[in-house]
């Protein structure tokens, strides 16, 4: 039964970790999200742990609180905590700069860049996690997540949230450029079924196709009403889809299109922000 099965969710008021945490206790889980402080995780058993605890948007101006969040937390844990596997959330930012997607990929990070500090911790963290000598150690690789949040700490919840102040979206990259998209309830479920497998490595979480700016910003006019225009000194990058054949073939993932969830993830901003 899954009751019989625990899964302590670290960073459950985190946007993913809230959605999490509700998917599981629906799966019937006992699922169990503690605040960092509280010391029952060095002392109880915690079963299968999903480590969301981490940074995002402003890992640049918290360099230490990244590193602590992403590497410290995770190394006591593993050190002291009593568990059964640790399914580690990373991200598809890691594969920025190169053209191989795969979870075997050899990845390019500049530790004198500024913004590869999150790429940078985030793989020490998976390295920790892969290579500490314990069993069922799983990482999981998430792409752009689309779903409701409080922090617009993402590229289309910023979009969103420009236009309702606004009334108005400047695209400030081309709209040719591709990104990965993943649906949250999507995510979420894929996350649950790798948490609690036997498998270990790295996964990734992701839709498996790129998604153009241009796509989203005739949602955006279409759907929400805005005035959109790009920027005239809009860069200019791209990202290669991420492949997802690995989950596909192990847990016989099979995310929505990004045309089939978008139309009424963008109903429900609306709901939500009384648009």
């Amino acid at each position: 039964m899954n009751s019989e099965t625990r899964i302590t969710v670290l960073g459950g008021r985190g946007f993913i970790g809230s959605h999490l945490v509700p998917h599981l206790h629906r799966l019937g889980y006992d699922c169990r999200s503690p605040e960092r402080q509280d010391e029952s995780i060095w002392t109880g058993p915690l079963g299968h742990v999903i480590y969301a605890i981490g940074l995002t948007a402003d890992f640049r101006s918290k360099p230490l609180e990244t590193v602590e969040s992403h590497v410290c937390v995770l190394h006591r844990l593993i050190q002291a905590a009593d568990l059964q596997s640790i399914t580690y959330l990373s991200s598809t930012r890691v594969y920025v700069g190169g053209t191989d997607t795969s979870e075997n990929a050899s990845l390019q990070v500049n530790p004198s860049e500024p913004g590869d500090l999150y790429s940078l911790s985030k793989l020490m963290g998976e390295s920790l996690c892969l290579h500490c000598g314990r069993q069922g150690m799983k990482v999981a690789r998430l792409s752009n997540v689309v779903g409701l949040r409080e922090d617009p700490d993402s590229f289309v919840d910023q979009l969103l949230e420009e236009g309702r102040r606004t009334g108005k979206v400047v695209f400030r990259s081309r709209l040719e450029c591709k990104k990965d998209y993943v649906f949250i309830d999507d995510a979420v479920d894929l996350l649950a079924r790798i948490a609690v497998s036997s498998e270990s490595g790295i996964y990734n979480v992701a839709g498996g196709e790129g998604i153009e700016n241009a796509e989203i910003a005739s949602a955006l006019a279409a759907d929400m009403g805005f005035e959109v225009s790009v920027a005239p000194d809009a860069l200019a990058w791209g990202f290669a889809p991420i492949d997802i054949s690995k989950v596909k073939a192990r847990f016989g993932f099979s995310p929505r299109g990004f045309r089939d969830y978008f139309p009424a993830f963008l109903r429900s901003y609306r709901n939500k922000k009384g648009i």
